[in-house]
């Protein structure tokens, strides 16, 4: 029972035995220790001095034969309060980062990732960033002309990437004249656009969702654009985009009609 709990202590079989012993023996020199352990004499020596580096053991020159001597076993329990306070201090700091921890781990959900572009090439920047999707779809509520007069003639280059590319598009747009006109440019029919009535539902900014990503921009402040990365805010927008979508086939049909 003594071993076994200065094992748990911290001490190795063979140091648990020898200071064992050596309370028992108050000083003996290695050969009387190995024969009451029965360890070899080698392998004392070696162990004998990592006791002695531990303060558990003294050696006293008084004799000729050098002898060792076990300390009071009262250090044991003055380490071991000293190890109960240091894990203590330990657990409070742990605690402390734990939340910092936990953000850092790839097991776990992530921060938003934020990202904003300025002016006509922090805008281009973030348009050339969609057409890197893996779904190779992107869910859009675009007026698509409020950033024409920013992007100049790069939304048609844009367009020819995106179709070449074979990226799809689901998008909610008003029905104007503009956007009738750009229609002309979906040749490959990727994309499935819903024209709605401009004067019931105004939109005057552009949202995209792909990926685990919602970006917006905008043409105030001479164009702006801000991504967010987020598997779980990318797949809540997704799926309200799609009830949108629903809506907003039912308000195409409707407008169409009364256009006729």
């Amino acid at each position: 029972m003594l071993t076994k709990t200065l094992i748990e202590f911290g001490l190795n079989e063979k140091e648990a035995r020898i200071y064992v012993a050596l309370l028992e023996l108050e000083i003996a020199p290695v050969q009387e220790i190995s024969r009451h352990t029965e360890i070899n004499r080698s392998t004392i020596y070696v162990v004998l001095e990592s006791l002695i580096k531990k303060g558990l053991v003294s050696i006293s020159d008084d004799k000729d034969v050098r002898q060792y001597i076990a300390t009071s076993p009262d250090i044991l329990l003055h380490t071991a309060e000293n190890m109960v306070d240091k894990q203590e201090n330990i657990l409070n700091k742990i605690e402390k980062i734990l939340p910092e921890l936990k953000a850092l781990h790839k097991d776990t959900k992530q921060k938003p990732k934020v990202r904003v572009f300025e002016g006509k090439e922090g805008l281009i920047s973030a348009f050339e960033e969609t057409l890197k999707t893996k779904e190779k779809l992107m869910r859009v509520i675009s007026a698509t002309e409020n950033l024409r007069e920013i992007m100049g003639d790069y939304m048609p280059q844009y367009l020819q990437k995106r179709y070449q590319l074979n990226i799809k598009m689901h998008g909610i747009h008003p029905d104007n004249e503009f956007n009738r006109n750009l229609l002309r440019y979906n040749t490959k029919n990727l994309d499935k656009p819903i024209l709605i009535p401009p004067d019931k539902y105004k939109i005057s900014a552009d949202l995209v969702i792909y990926d685990n990503k919602i970006a917006y921009a905008s043409h105030d402040h001479g164009g702006i654009a801000i991504s967010v990365e987020s598997k779980e805010m990318a797949d809540v927008m997704k799926s309200v985009f799609d009830l949108a979508w629903e809506e907003a086939k039912r308000l195409g049909k409707n407008s169409q009609k009364n256009n006729k």
